[in-house]
């Protein structure tokens, strides 16, 4: 079996990205008839929360394919320096979410409560680990540069 090449191994993943993006599409279309079809303020906030994520992916998986096919991107220290202070600042406000959103989840006891607060601690906890892939980016620079 050979080795793929570097352009076909590009190739094979902007077509799943595309294929991913289809995906995405139809999810946005679907929550959008789901969001026509019922007055229930508990589904329609699900739906609202699954069709901006689905966005957000496709724009994720669009930003990738630019990455492999436009630009390479780059990220100079610069970049980091310029606005690492604001992103502590963020991480801190993003744990202090995280603790009220656990609070409030120990608290809460109605279904539909529980349920949403559950998904506000994951959404805030997913913020926190993006902000520590950045500062494991950030110390990734500081090594390759020897600081």
């Amino acid at each position: 079996m050979s080795k793929s090449t570097g352009q076909d191994r590009v190739t094979k993943m902007v077509e799943v990205l595309h294929e991913w993006q289809a995906i995405e599409r139809q999810s946005m279309n679907d929550t959008a008839e789901i969001l026509e079809r019922t007055k229930s303020p508990f589904i329609r906030i699900i739906m609202e929360i699954i069709r901006h994520d689905s966005l957000m992916h496709h724009r994720v998986q669009q930003f990738l394919i630019d990455s492999l096919t436009v630009a390479n991107v780059t990220v100079t220290r610069e970049d980091v320096a310029e606005v690492w202070e604001q992103i502590q600042a963020h991480d801190r406000v993003e744990r202090k979410t995280i603790a009220l959103a656990e609070e409030l989840s120990q608290a809460a006891w109605a279904p539909v409560q529980k349920q949403l607060l559950e998904y506000l601690l994951k959404d805030e906890t997913k913020h926190d680990a993006l902000l520590n892939q950045l500062e494991e980016f950030k110390r990734g620079m500081s090594r390759s540069s020897g600081a």
